[in-house]
């Protein structure tokens, strides 16, 4: 194989990183890569390319960057009621506040969003979440 073509052993190789680092990348970090048949390859340049693009405040807790959130248990049945509850608050008032009064400041949900439902099996606990989000407003 070329050398400047790298199957996934040898780009774990240059990278300095497990094939398990290296899959959840793939998986996370829109590393740039082909998957041929079966196999993944990596162009050396493109690699270097997308190490030199990156930057380190991307990577650091970017998702807590600012996090208030709040964890109710209850029955299944008591957390869709409060699931519905909670939405028909922000439906009147359209301000996050109303649901997380930790909040600095009001935050408006915009005209324009995206609501992503995914379904998770991470280590020890299923996960079923409901995430609206937006792009980031210009701070005043």
């Amino acid at each position: 194989m070329s050398d400047d073509v790298l199957n996934l052993e040898q780009a774990t190789e240059f990278l300095g990183v497990s094939e398990k680092t290296l899959i959840k990348l793939l998986r996370e970090e829109h590393i740039p890569a082909r998957k041929i048949g079966r196999e993944w390859r990596f162009s050396r340049d493109a690699l270097l390319k997308w190490m030199a693009a990156g930057d380190s405040i991307d990577y650091i807790n970017q998702n807590e960057r600012y996090m208030v959130s709040q964890d109710i248990s209850g029955t299944s049945s008591s957390l869709f009621r409060k699931i519905s509850d909670s939405l028909s608050a922000l439906e009147d008032n359209n301000n996050i506040k109303i649901l997380l009064q930790e909040l600095n400041g009001d935050i408006s949900i915009p005209q324009e969003a995206t609501l992503r439902i995914s379904y998770k099996q991470q280590r020890d606990i299923e996960k079923l979440e409901f995430k609206i989000f937006w792009d980031m407003r210009e701070q005043p």
